[in-house]
């Protein structure tokens, strides 16, 4: 299940980010909790941040130990490929639309 944290906003996300939410979904639900989405078009960000174009989306995993989060990661990476930037950075999963 997709859960929102507080002033998650979602309205004016890029169709890009749809594989991102349809991939984590399967795999959130594989390990038995739901998405949650921490932080999409909200919140403050570096300058330049791809949050600000709708191109960016922030997944809890305070659920997941560490071997967990780094299966996730490397889950998403291997779901989404290379036009997607896919960072386990601790306390959250940012995943990006940056094609090089």
């Amino acid at each position: 299940m997709l859960k929102l944290t507080k002033g998650v906003r979602m309205a004016g996300l890029d169709i890009k980010m749809r594989p991102v939410l349809l991939a984590a979904g399967m795999i959130w639900d594989l390990e038995g909790q739901d998405l949650i989405v921490t932080s999409a078009l909200d919140g403050e960000h570096s300058p330049g941040s791809l949050h600000y174009y709708g191109l960016a989306i922030d997944f809890a995993v305070r659920a997941f130990d560490d071997d967990v989060k780094r299966n996730i990661t490397f889950k998403l990476r291997e779901e989404l490929g290379r036009a997607y930037d896919v960072i386990n950075e601790g306390d959250h999963i940012h995943v990006e639309w940056d094609p090089r």
